[in-house]
């Protein structure tokens, strides 16, 4: 018995169901299963590319090239260079080409390339299509599926190389957001960490409770306004735009380690973590007003932390230098408008 046109209809427009590999967005970003088949020639090149490590030289091979081509580039210099595509299915033909006409001994390092460079594709749905992908045969067990053993000692081999041309406090680094990273990322962890991020964008939680706090208490506007939504602003203006662009460190999915875990990708770059630093600002500056509830809101700028290294966004050290950063900036600029608005 077939099923009637109008149930034919209503089962394609919802929104797709969230499934084994896929990282969490938005249902209406969710790829539909049309799309990810669409993908799957990228899954065939990138697990054809990845045979081809057969040894730690070849690992270090290909991460010094890589490396090389990489240098200096943050997610949105390599966006700029994208040309636009119309779906998904062009993108994997992309990296399907690439693999196929690359030359001897040059297959796994172009093949990588072309999915990092799929990775950056102006087209959000589209970059999301082409990153769950790469997911499951770079990091299956990020979502709880178990590895294939045929490539687990490739992986392997790729990651140590990483590692090895590390300096010893950004192997250390490393190895923290690999452990952290590498927890198992069950749907309700994703949901959640995915939404406390997404929640704290630019402090903005922070800045709606300092506005509820100015509904209960008009006669403190201006002190709220001075004291904490004026140095919150210029905490996180300053932690994401000259110091970012003053240290360029790369995102943990620009070089390959970055491209073996494979998170949420914002274009700019990773030192230090602005979302650390807006949360832990936000907290000092609201518990200095508000000292009931100290606890809850540090707890909260944790979680929010934590977040950007479980979702794979930033270092650990990113996001340590943020929080410190936030709350020494929030500090001071506490203190200069307080005495400001005394005088």
């Amino acid at each position: 018995m077939g099923i009637p046109a109008d149930d034919k209809k209503q089962k394609s427009s919802d929104s797709p169901e969230q499934r084994l590999g896929d990282t969490p967005v938005p249902p209406w970003e969710m790829p539909a299963p049309e799309e990810k088949a669409q993908a799957k020639p990228v899954k065939r090149a990138l697990k054809e590319a990845l045979a081809d490590v057969d040894s730690p030289e070849k690992a270090d091979e290909v991460i010094e090239e890589l490396e090389a081509d990489t240098a200096d580039q943050a997610a949105e210099d390599v966006e700029q260079t994208q040309r636009p595509t119309t779906t998904p299915a062009s993108l994997a033909r992309q990296v399907k080409k690439t693999a196929e006409t690359a030359p001897d001994g040059e297959k796994t390092k172009k093949t990588l390339e072309a999915t990092a460079r799929a990775l950056t594709t102006p087209d959000k749905r589209q970059r999301e299509i082409v990153s769950e992908a790469a997911q499951e045969v770079f990091n299956p067990e990020q979502q709880g599926a178990p590895p294939t053993a045929s490539d687990e000692p490739q992986r392997e081999y790729l990651r140590a190389a990483v590692l090895r041309r590390l300096k010893s406090l950004d192997a250390l680094d490393a190895n923290l957001f690999l452990l952290v990273n590498h927890l198992p990322h069950t749907r309700f962890l994703n949901t959640l960490f995915y939404g406390i991020t997404l929640a704290f964008n630019g402090a903005a939680t922070w800045y709606a409770v300092t506005a509820l706090a100015t509904l209960y208490k008009r006669r403190r506007f201006s002190e709220l306004l001075r004291e904490v939504a004026l140095p919150l602003t210029i905490t996180t203006a300053l932690v994401e735009y000259p110091i970012k662009w003053y240290f360029k460190r790369q995102r943990p999915f620009i070089t390959i380690i970055q491209a073996i875990v494979i998170g949420k990708k914002p274009g700019t770059w990773s030192f230090p973590s602005g979302h650390s630093a807006g949360a832990f600002a936000g907290a000092w500056l609201l518990n200095h007003k508000f000292p009931r509830a100290r606890g809850l809101r540090y707890f909260v700028a944790s979680l929010v932390a934590f977040s950007r290294i479980y979702l794979g966004d930033h270092y650990p050290g990113d996001v340590a230098s943020g929080s410190l950063l936030g709350m020494l900036f929030a500090m001071f600029f506490h203190r200069l408008f307080k005495r400001r608005g005394r005088k």
